[in-house]
């Protein structure tokens, strides 16, 4: 009884509380004989949830927002069930909705494992087939505003949803009888949240929707939509489970946003290149459904429509080209945007169409006539579409359900039929961790690994039990082929390479990028093979019992193991040169771990999960063992949000390297050295490191760069030792304010691949095309900064810097110089492609340059290009641990 409050003596209820009794007991009885389907909670249209119209201006749905609208749509629907797929990489849900009738959300189960067993026709008797087809619904994934400045599919997906969850026009209800719906809100959450608020942060000021500072993904900003194949992202690794593991749609519809004075939108087909990987009949269904539904936005009187123009059908990292090599309809649109939720007006002559102006052209037959653009209008257009798929779909089921069978069929015969047959990964490697983990980016895209369980012979040649067998005869046959053979990209007839660049990039390699040897097999084989589970990398290996323990260098995981002998206080050393013992060459920088020092059951804790072989040494001959030094890393980020930095971070933490991120004024105030031995300058123009944001255009807080100041810091750090490392497009930098006696001799394409503008003119430079193109080089592996490496390795490069020494003449303060890795005499090309490539020949890549006490350290080439070129991850992680 609480305090105050006067009791009835006997504990007996009062009159007043009986006859409140029996009213509960009248009403509920009321209660039960009302229609239960009216006990549920009213379906709200969204404004009502949110206080506003999705799309309205000045308005954004922010991640909480939008998922409580989406759970509200799970309580009060029978036609919504709303899942969590898992954790973001900043803690938020990632949900994925499903929506279809309520007899088939009843069983989903069911017609997950119909789709299923389509998706791999292998055994599928035409009879079972035709059954299937019959009973089963047409899986429909809808992909929003993984770009989150694009954010109009978010806003959109809540309207798309109450329209499926509460009309019941015939039209409605037969997409909800024929499709099961995959409605993924936002592919990015923690970035709806990062520009919902610095959106509303900077509204009403000279700032509105200005650049944010910062990645809207924490590591990746936007190329978190070229993480579909390496799958290193949490967002990445959730939906790809659901795309190739679990649902396999034959749809995955991307909605994107692009720049405001293009098209109002753009649908496939997709421009030339076509990549030859794929299927010319999905293509030719998928360019049929896009025709429907410019037809559809035609009807609503929704202009602007461009097609065959902007975006090719050539790479492979983006969630529309990724599907394209697993047997679905992989759709991107590209509306063009407002200022985030803040209209803009646009005259006609400020739209610009396929190199043209705003006329009609056969890309784009009814022109926007211009005026106010609105966040209002995208939600349409995107809704508009959305619905014209899943009409369609609905409309032919059976057919679009045949067809994604026919297009699995038609892979597993070509690997039948035509080489290459299978690729090879024996392993015997440089690296087998990294290699292993080639085999797990397969298997984590859909596709099987096995691996032979007695010795067989191939192409003429034996090979060992243990060799890994990648098979074509598999319905993700595209998808494996054009992951691991060599490109040959071809540059579209008429077009200008002065003018002209892929969408992204010309190749993507994945063996070549890792440095894992794969060996593609072009005849028929029979061989003994085991399907493998997931893989995952032994436990490390110890053996014998010398006086040293000695992991060689070759492997990028032997410096993970530094890392942890050094957090640990450990000692340990590396050896100078290179050592041979018995049948195995150990490299310079091989780890040496004196037996006595670190005892054997410590060195199995520090190296469990990283597959390592730790051999055992009685001497280590001739070599000399340096300690391994503690280091204190630094990486700049500028407030330009910066990818490349993002990516660097993440490969860093993989490789369990500790850091600290240095922001334009800690590195101002100078005195760098009392804190840090060795500071990263990530790929970056010189005008973005010094200049960075232009006052007016963001806060103030956030404009500028280094400036002369932040100049003079990073001098005083190298000259009083130091270790910079510049990246790529920030050797142009070094090289300019150190005075390196080196010169640039390549005219880039652009200042860098996150600035759009083109760079300036750059006097005597050359024009070396090479768009993302993966090249040889010859490597001096018995530097410290090239320890692990053999004579050759394969970079990446995107119009990459290339090096020369000056005159003496032209030459600063003595500055001696160390050659890292060069281009060799011949074609370095290894894929894509290269123009100009004779301008390279004997040329650096890499350089290292002893400055005062300090050193600066020049990487051509994008050294982690997106965490897939593991080959040169050393390139970046040597001069830390090699000192």
């Amino acid at each position: 009884m609480r305090p105050g409050y006067p009791s009835s003596g006997k504990n007996q209820p009062s009159f007043s509380l009986k006859l409140k009794g029996l009213f509960l007991v009248l009403f509920s009885l009321a209660i039960l004989s009302i229609s239960p389907c009216l006990l549920l909670a009213d379906i709200i249209p969204p404004e009502k949830h949110l206080g506003f119209q999705p799309g309205q201006d000045f308005k954004l749905a922010n991640w909480s927002q939008i998922t409580g609208y989406f759970r509200l749509l799970d309580e009060a629907s029978d036609r919504v069930k709303v899942i969590e797929l898992g954790k973001t990489t900043l803690n938020r849900p990632l949900i994925m909705a499903f929506i279809t009738a309520e007899e088939n959300l009843a069983d989903l189960e069911k017609y997950r494992k119909i789709q299923e067993r389509l998706h791999d026709p292998r055994g599928l008797s035409p009879e079972e087939k035709a059954r299937l087809i019959k009973e089963g619904k047409a899986i429909v994934y809808i992909s929003c505003s993984i770009h989150s400045t694009e954010i109009a599919a978010s806003q959109m997906s809540m309207e798309l949803a109450y329209r499926l969850a509460s009309d019941n026009s015939p039209e409605i209800k037969n997409i909800l009888s024929q499709v099961i719906l995959l409605l993924v809100p936002s592919a990015n959450p923690d970035g709806i949240d990062l520009v919902s608020d610095w959106y509303y942060r900077t509204l009403g000021t000279p700032f509105e929707a200005s650049p944010m500072p910062w990645l809207y993904h924490y590591y990746t900003g936007h190329d978190n939509n070229r993480d579909w194949f390496m799958l290193t992202q949490k967002e990445t690794q959730l939906m790809a489970r659901v795309l190739y593991r679990e649902w396999f749609p034959l749809l995955v519809y991307d909605v994107h946003q692009m720049g405001s004075t293009g098209p109002r939108l753009f649908l496939p087909p997709y421009q030339d290149p076509i990549n030859p990987n794929l299927d010319p009949l999905l293509l030719r269904e998928l360019y049929q459904l896009t025709g429907e539904a410019v037809i559809s936005l035609t009807r609503e009187g929704k202009t602007g429509v461009a097609t065959n123009t902007i975006f090719d059908g050539w790479y492979n990292t983006a969630n529309r080209a990724a599907p394209l090599r697993h047997n679905a309809l992989g759709i991107l649109s590209e509306a063009a945007s407002a200022n985030l939720a803040s209209p803009i007006f646009l005259k006609p002559s400020d739209i610009r169409v396929s190199g043209g102006g705003n006329d009609i052209q056969s890309t784009y037959l009814e022109p926007w006539p211009g005026g106010w653009w609105r966040l209002r209008d995208i939600v349409e257009y995107e809704q508009t579409v959305a619905l014209s798929f899943l009409r369609t779909i609905a409309g032919k089921k059976e057919k679009f359900l045949e067809n994604y069978c026919l297009f699995a069929e038609r892979q597993i015969n070509k690997g039948l039929n035509e080489p290459p047959y299978a690729y090879l990964v024996p392993e015997e490697q440089k690296d087998l961790p990294t290699a292993l983990k080639l085999l797990k980016v397969i298997q984590k895209n859909g596709a099987e690994v096995h691996q032979a369980t007695r010795p067989f012979k191939a192409d003429g040649l034996d090979y060992p039990a243990g060799t890994y067998v990648v098979l074509l005869a598999q319905p993700y046959r595209a998808f494996v082929k054009d992951l691991l053979e060599s490109k040959a990209y071809p540059l579209p007839p008429g077009r200008d390479p002065a003018q002209y660049l892929p969408y992204d990039e010309a190749s993507w390699t994945l063996p070549l990028q890792m440095g894992v040897r794969v060996i593609e097999v072009n005849e028929k084989f029979e061989a003994s093979l085991k399907l493998l589970q997931p893989i995952s990398l032994p436990e490390s290996r110890l053996a014998g019992g010398g006086k040293y323990f000695i992991v060689d260098s070759s492997c990028n995981n032997s410096l993970v193991l530094a890392n942890r002998l050094l957090k640990n206080r450990l000692p340990a050393g590396y050896i100078d040169r290179q050592v041979s013992a018995g049948n195995k060459t150990y490299r310079a920088g091989s780890l040496v771990i004196e037996r006595g020092r670190v005892d054997e059951a410590r060195l199995r804790s520090l190296s469990r999960g990283l597959g390592l072989t730790i051999d055992s040494l009685d001497s280590v001959g001739q070599a000399r063992i340096q300690p391994l030094k503690e280091y204190r890393l630094a990486i700049y980020q500028p407030w330009t949000a910066s990818m490349d930095e993002g990516w660097t971070r993440w490969v860093l933490e993989q490789f369990e390297f500790d850091f600290k991120v240095l922001h334009n004024a800690e590195i101002r105030a100078g005195q760098l050295e009392k804190s840090y031995t060795h500071l990263i300058l990530p790929a970056l123009s010189s005008r973005v490191i010094l200049e960075g944001r232009r006052k007016g255009e963001v806060p103030p807080e956030y404009a500028g760069g280094l400036g002369t100041e932040g100049v003079s810091a990073l001098n005083s750090f190298v000259q009083n030792g130091g270790v910079l490392i510049a990246v790529e497009n920030a050797a142009d930098f070094a090289i300019e304010y150190f005075g390196l006696p080196l010169k640039n001799i390549t005219e880039p394409r652009r200042q860098s691949r996150t600035e759009t503008e083109p760079a300036p003119a750059q006097g005597d430079r050359v024009r070396v095309y090479s768009p993302g193109s993966i090249l040889k080089v010859t490597v001096d592996g018995s530097r410290p900064e090239a320890f692990g490496y053999d004579q050759e390795a394969a970079i990446f490069s995107y119009f990459s810097p290339v090096f020369e020494m000056t005159k003496p003449e032209a030459q600063g303060p003595a500055v001696k110089v160390y050659n890292l890795a060069w281009y060799p005499a011949y074609n370095p090309l290894l894929s894509g492609i290269l123009l100009n490539g004779e301008k390279l020949q004997h040329k650096s890549a890499a350089v290292a340059c002893e400055v005062g006490r300090g050193k600066v350290v020049l990487l051509g080439f994008d050294a982690i290009h997106r965490a897939q070129s593991h080959g040169s991850f050393k390139f970046l992680f040597n001069p830390i641990i090699y000192r």
